[in-house]
Formats: structure tokens, sequence, C-alpha cells
């Protein structure tokens, strides 16, 4: 049979090979399976008549609309004129009726606002990919000629008649393997010679017009990298991989178990056909579980930004119909063809271009904007007098007056920075690709948690994520990051800095949402162990931050030795002070220094930072009392029913209690705490012998 096989698969591609023989040049547009555009344009150059056709069916469908704009022209009105929307909408309606790849362009063209007016980018937000199936015959024939008579039959056996689902590249069918439920991609039959057909027109016939017209940045290559990525769509296997990969990174990761991609099944898969297990679910944006959607909302959040800021590999088409909510309330995430990667010196740059926010620290963001690719290298100061950075500074301003961004409107900002790249123009701001990924992928996760909450805010639940990865990262810029959180402008003085409690306050609460957004049940949980329980958990979760060598246990044992230092020498000057008086001295430090040899030394006394640090200590403990009162609530699940006030008195019983039952884990976090202190002792003297203290009896 398989010898059968290989005589029908050379059968179909000897006019293939003649025609290469007898025309010159490669066989298909991509010989290699991937986007080559000089390949293509071998191909198609010696196929006059099929490349003049397309040419002319392009012309032909898009004469009425190139008529409007030039009429537009003709009576003065701008591309960005008051029928700006109008034309938009006729755009996006052209582009699909030209077919797969044009839609893939308009797709990509919605995230480029140097290239079209805003209200033509808007537009194309809304393109629908509404194309009519094909052939289901032609589909079982991919599927045989794909995957082998043998392999294909038990595909075909139970194969739906019709498909369950249509789009530009492929189709859905639903079938059965090995007795479980699978859903059955199949590529358009001749798609990739279609599409290599109309990159190649628009590589080489549009890009080159759309410069001589006046089109901004290189034309030629923003074709060239829209042709690379609608050419990697149509390789199944990588898609597969994509979405193996995507669940490998979730192993023993928080979020395993709550939000995963399609289990692909291997042995049923190809280039052009692609099996993954049926998932049984409803779309996020119509589930009618439409209490638990904020949850799910911030679940897909925290998964992007882990996508974004750990893993690096960003799904690239978060749309409504690819987020489903399983019966069981996991998150799945459909369609991995479009994927991009971000390296790791990008995620770590967003990290701390957070934290400068978050901090007020201003000045550094016209250098972040630089490593993050808005800014050309050598462009601060024009971004600057472009209003860039006080813009930014407005949206975190509006941050800081209270209520969060419950009523700040995420698709707006994307606009208005849209805008302002259009304005500034691409040679001092424009709009990454990446980043534009990323805003889709915010405004499409808000507006599906609004559906269901009026109050859902997508960027109160980008902080979750942030603090947890701050807390745990042992990046020497992370730690970078985090110093900057905590101490704001002081963070480069070690032996004056001291913690800002609203600060840690919040990363403490933002660390605390994110690992209820992960665990579904830390609600019930919560339920049943009320406030003393949650207490529990985060001792045991200080003691597992304390016992890693990371930056941030540096830190926190850094503060906790100012800490406690602070402490001893205060309730050393209470005890002096009550003792009672001998001459000019407290009858205590009579009795423990009769020389007086201590009497002015900084051991004993405290200073402008330990003051600060003991009143930083205070407010953390009182706002860790309300935290752990408070109801875990994150993207509107319902509260608890059992509320109980924790004093700070219970938080230093439980703390205790865990410290000793964890105390052999201990050891090493003691001799840290030991070599800390004398550090910081040491610091004091030399301040000392600098007359950086002052002097008490």
């Amino acid at each position: 049979e398989s010898s059968k096989i290989r005589l029908i698969a050379m059968l179909l591609s000897f006019p293939t090979l003649c025609s290469a023989a007898l025309l010159g040049g490669p066989p298909t547009p991509y010989p290699k399976g991937s986007y080559d555009a000089a390949s293509a344009r071998a191909y198609f150059i010696r196929r006059p008549v099929q490349l003049a056709s397309r040419a002319l069916e392009i012309g032909f469908k898009s004469a009425s609309f190139a008529g409007t704009l030039l009429s537009d022209a003709i009576s003065g009105e701008s591309l960005d004129g008051p029928r700006a929307r109008e034309r938009g909408l006729a755009l996006t309606s052209l582009l699909v009726e030209l077919g797969p790849a044009f839609i893939k362009i308009g797709q990509s063209a919605s995230v480029r606002s140097d290239l079209l007016p805003a209200q033509y980018v808007q537009a194309l937000t809304c393109l629908q990919e509404d194309v009519p199936a094909f052939s289901s015959d032609e589909a079982r024939s991919i599927i045989i000629a794909e995957l082998g008579q043998s392999a294909a039959q038990p595909l075909l056996a139970d194969l739906s008649h019709e498909p369950v689902a249509a789009a530009s590249l492929g189709q859905v069918y639903r079938g059965m393997y090995e007795g479980e439920p699978v859903a059955v991609k199949v590529q358009r039959p001749s798609i990739t010679e279609r599409i290599a057909l109309d990159m190649c027109l628009v590589r080489e016939v549009a890009a080159p017009l759309a410069s001589l017209l006046g089109a901004p940045g290189d034309v030629v290559g923003i074709a060239d990298a829209w042709g690379a990525g609608l050419v990697d769509e149509l390789d199944y296997e990588s898609e597969a991989s994509n979405a193996q990969a995507f669940n490998e990174e979730l192993v023993s990761g928080m979020l395993e178990g709550r939000v995963f991609a399609p289990k692909v099944i291997t042995a049923a898969s190809a280039r052009r056909v692609l099996t993954t297990e049926w998932v049984e679910g409803e779309r996020l944006d119509r589930t009618g579980a439409t209490a638990d959607v904020p949850r799910l909302a911030s679940l897909a959040m925290n998964t992007y930004m882990n996508m974004m800021l750990e893993t690096g590999t960003l799904h690239c088409d978060p749309h409504p119909g690819n987020l489903l909510r399983t019966t069981d309330g996991r998150l799945c995430i459909l369609d991995w063809g479009l994927v991009t990667q971000i390296e790791e010196g990008l995620r770590l740059t967003l990290i701390e271009h957070v934290t400068h926010i978050v901090a007020r620290d201003y000045e550094k963001i016209p250098a972040d904007l630089v490593r993050l690719g808005f800014v050309p290298a050598g462009q601060e100061g024009a971004a600057l007098s472009a209003g860039v950075v006080d813009l930014l500074t407005f949206t975190y301003a509006k941050r800081a007056e209270g209520g969060g961004f419950v009523n700040f409107d995420v698709p707006a900002l994307f606009e208005e920075l849209q805008a302002l790249s259009a304005s500034a123009g691409a040679s001092i701001f424009q709009i990454p690709p990446y980043f534009a990924y990323i805003a889709k992928a915010f405004a499409t996760l808000e507006g599906i948690g609004l559906t269901a909450d009026p109050q859902y805010s997508i960027l109160n639940e980008t902080l979750p994520y942030i603090s947890r990865r701050i807390l745990t990262d042992p990046s020497p810029r992370t730690a970078g990051a985090l110093e900057t959180f905590v101490f704001g402008k002081a963070e480069a003085d070690a032996n004056a800095r001291v913690l800002d409690a609203d600060r840690v306050g919040t990363l403490i609460d933002g660390a605390r949402r994110y690992a209820a957004a992960a665990d579904i049940l830390a609600m019930e949980r919560d339920e049943v162990s009320g406030s003393i329980g949650r207490a529990e958990r985060a001792a045991d979760e200080l003691i597992n931050l304390l016992i890693e060598d990371t930056p941030a246990s540096r830190l926190l044992i850094e503060q906790l030795v100012l800490v406690m230092g602070a402490s001893s020498r205060q309730l050393w000057a209470k005890l002096r002070e009550t003792s009672g008086r001998l001459q000019q001295r407290s009858l205590l430090g009579v009795l423990v220094d009769p020389l007086g040899l201590f009497r002015a030394s900084t051991l004993v006394i405290n200073d402008a930072r330990d003051v600060a640090s003991l009143r930083a200590a205070q407010k953390i403990a009182a706002l860790a009392s309300e935290l752990l009162e408070q109801d875990v609530s994150v993207g509107g699940l319902p509260p608890s029913s059992e509320r109980r006030t924790v004093d700070q008195r219970e938080l230093i019983r439980v703390l205790g209690t865990s410290v000793y039952r964890r105390r052999n884990e201990l050891q090493g976090v003691s001799r840290r705490i030991l070599v800390a202190a004398l550090d910081q002792a040491n610091a004091r003297i030399a301040r000392s012998n600098d007359g950086g203290l002052g002097v008490r009896s």
C-alpha cells in the first residue's frame, strides 16, 4: 500500500516537475518551506500569465476604492479627513474580498499606526474572516496526502461530514482518534501558492508604489515581515511545536493545570494537517458562567504576562474566539500559528520600565523607551519634546489619584500612542510590533472582563505578576527593579535607604493576588481556614523567600537586620530612661558601662534611618494585618463569608510557630543574618568616625 501512495505522490508532482524543467527556476514559490521573496519572484516571473491575471483581478476589485481615494485627494481631503472612518471600513471589506493573504495583511496592519491613519487602523481591528468553507472531499484528500492512507484512516472513519469552523487558511473538523474526540484542522488546498502570488505582488509592486507615494519607513521590509509571518502560519508542524512548548513551560509552575493549549496528536499531524484533543468549552466572551469571566480574564492576563516577561514566546492572536472556558473552569488558548519572540534583555527592560513608572522615576523613562524600541537611539531629547514622557507620566499620575486603573481606557491609551507615533514621526517615536501585540492582548482581555464586571481593569491585573516576578527572579537586573520598586530614588544608597511601606504593601498584595488568580482552589481554602490560615501560608511564603539566596531575600535580610538593630537600640533607650538618673547619666548606663566607653557609641544610638525603618516596619505590619483580614478577591470572585481581624500579636505568634517548625531549614538564614548584622555594625562605626551620628548619654 505504501508503494501505491508513493506512486500517486509521484504522479501528482509530475506536472510541477515538468513545469519547473520547462520554465526553469524553483519548482515551488517557497522550496525550503519558509518565506523567500527571491525564490517567489523567480517562480512567478516565469509564469507571467498567472501573475498578470491576478494583478488584473486585484486591480479590478480595488478600482472603486482607489477611485474614492482619488476623488478625496482632488477635493483636498486627506486620508485622515472627516470620511476616514468610512474609508477604513471600505478598505476592510475590500481586503476580505481579495482573499486570505490580504485578510492577514490587514490584521497585521491594524497594529501599525505609522503606516495608516488612526481611523483606518481602528476599522482594521474589526476585520473578520468571512470566507466560505472548501469541499470536505478536498479536505479528506489533503489528510490522506499528508498522513498517508494508513495513518489517515482512523481520522477519516469518524470525521464530521462538514467543518465545524472555517477560516482564511484552513477549516476544522471534529473526529475521533484512538477512542478520544479530536479537532482536525486542514489547510486550504493550494493556499501556499495563492499566498505566495499575492505576497509577490505586494512586495514587488504595491510596496515600491507605496514608498513612491510617501509611505513612511521600509515598506518592502514590512512586506517581507508580513510574508514571513503568514508563511509561518501555514506550517502546522510549527504551530504544533508552539503549543507543545507552551504546555511544557507551564509544568511545575503556578499556572499548571489552570491554563493550557490543546494537546497535539503528533501521529495524526503534518505540515498541512493538525490534530489536537477536542476541548469542550465556551468562548470566554460568550460563556454562560459570567461570574467566572473576570477571574479567567485575570488568569489570562497572568498567562500573557508570563509569556511576555518569562518564557519570551508570545501568542499573537488573542481574539475572543481563541480563549475558551472549559467545563471544569480552566482556560484554554487556541491557535498557536502566530507567535513572536521577545528576547531576554527586552523582557527585563519591560520589568524595569514598569517599576520606574511605579516609583515615579521619570528621568529613566527616556532611556527605557530607547531600549524598548519606541525611540531610536539618540532621540531621547526629541521624545521628551514630543510629549512621550508626559503621556506616560499622566498615565501613572491617574493611577496615583486613587481608584486604580478602573476608569482608565486601555484602547484609548493605545490610540493616543498611535496618534503620537503618527504626529511625531517614526524617527522620534514608533510602536514596535511586539508591543502592538501586547496592547492587542490587553485590550481584548479587558473587553472580555468588562462584559461581566463594569469595574474590571486589566492594568490592575498586571501588578500581581510583576510583584511575584521581581520577588522571585534572581537576575541582577530584576534585583535592580525590585530595589527601585521598594526604595524609590534612594535605591543606590545602601547606607541610607529604607523600605517604602506603601510600595511594600502593594507588592505583597500583588503577590497574594497572583497566587489567588492562579489557584482556583485558593478561595475554598480561605473559606475553611480563615484569616489565620492565610497568615500561616503567608509565613511559609516568607520563610521560603528567606531560604532561597536571591536578591529579594538579601534585601529582606538587610532591612530585617536594620529593624532588629533599631528595635534593640530603642528598647535600650527606654530601659535607660526608666532606670532613674545618677548624676548626668542613667542608672542602667552606669551599671552596664561604668566608664562610659559606649556612652556615645553609634552601636547604641538610633539615627534618622533607624527611626524611619521602625516607622516603616510598623506600617508594613499594619498593612499585613489588613491584607490578611481582607478576603482574597480576584477578578470578581465572591468574597468569603468569614472575616476576622488579625492583630499584630497573632501575626508574630504565627510567624514564630512557623520559624520553629522549620528551624532546621533556617540555619543558613541565621548565618546570613549574622553577616548582615556585622556589616551594618561596621558601617555604623565608619559613619560615626566621619561624624555622621550624634551623641546621647
